[in-house]
């Protein structure tokens, strides 16, 4: 058995395309002994319930406000899942309803997406993402991007228009520089640390953000600017900003060195007493952006301010 994995896709018309299609993947790998995940919106998940009968009592199903809240929790659970039955091979659905995504979300979600290839490629795991193929072009564009095979009529077809995920997601690190009306603050020393806490949490009270929501950021900041300090080089900036629908947390160090594309995507292989910072700022917060030029190394984390 190879452990190497496959990612495809399924733009699905209407709901009876969906069941057949998604159905008999999932079914296609029970048959062969396979475990099943799904992480779908509860429609779907019913859908598929309804198409396997009574073989959808083999299949886990986790929600996906939950799978994508925050969208990389996604890669936690996948991985958890796969790794809890070492040497058995996972059929996974993967789907999140993206109508409700800012736009830096998207932008992160097709991250995930195209990073999916590459960092589950050893992993014995078919991943199938499905969707709506009367989604908006752009959303549609993701899906084509990041798959090099289409699921259609029970068959894997190679797609013409799949895209290298290492270019992709180096485009994504482009570096978006701070605003002239940012709040900046310098946090080059280890006081640096209790300082931007403080700063969360009075900023985030007077927006009214949840005490949960503003928790996470803490905690997330916390870790990116403890990064920048012990391995970056200072002076170590964190810059505060209003950007669309998001509050920014902005940090910005001198650091020299390459920040690889993968980043903080999975948890370090071993036990190390650095790399789960960026990991853990990507379960916290609704997107993260990372990238470096000759001005440093910047780490954005956006949260959804109140409606």
């Amino acid at each position: 058995m190879t452990a190497t994995s496959t990612h495809t896709t399924l733009l699905y018309d209407g709901d009876r395309h969906y069941a057949t299609e998604a159905g008999g993947f999932l079914r296609a790998g029970l048959d062969q002994g396979h475990r099943g995940l799904v992480m779908a919106p509860a429609s779907r998940v019913e859908a598929i319930r309804a198409e396997l009968g009574s073989d959808a009592d083999e299949v886990t199903v986790i929600d996906d406000a939950v799978a994508y809240g925050p969208q990389w929790n996604v890669y936690r659970m996948l991985l958890d899942f796969v790794t809890a039955a070492p040497g058995v091979r996972s059929c996974v659905i993967a789907e999140q309803s993206l109508a409700a995504r800012t736009p830096v979300e998207i932008v992160d979600y097709r991250r995930l997406e195209s990073a999916a290839s590459l960092v589950f490629a050893e992993q014995p795991v078919d991943l199938l993402c499905p969707y709506d193929a009367r989604l908006p072009g752009h959303l549609v564009d993701i899906a084509l991007a990041a798959h090099d095979g289409v699921c259609e009529d029970g068959a894997v077809t190679p797609n013409a228009r799949f895209q290298d995920p290492m270019a992709v997601l180096a485009d994504l690190a482009a570096v978006s520089q701070p605003p002239a009306y940012a709040a900046t603050l310098d946090c080059s020393q280890h006081a640096g640390v209790a300082l931007v806490r403080g700063l969360v949490r009075t900023r985030g009270a007077d927006l009214g953000l949840d005490r949960g929501v503003l928790d996470d950021l803490e905690l997330a900041v916390t870790e990116v600017v403890t990064n920048a300090q012990l391995h970056g080089s200072p002076p170590v900036l964190v810059h505060v900003y209003d950007e669309d629908e998001t509050w920014v947390w902005h940090v910005q160090d001198r650091g020299g060195m390459p920040v690889h594309p993968l980043a903080g995507l999975l948890p370090p292989d071993e036990p190390a007493e650095h790399g789960y910072g960026l990991w853990l700022a990507r379960q916290l917060v609704a997107a993260v952006d990372v990238g470096r030029d000759d001005t440093g190394t910047h780490v954005r984390l956006h949260v959804r301010k109140p409606a």
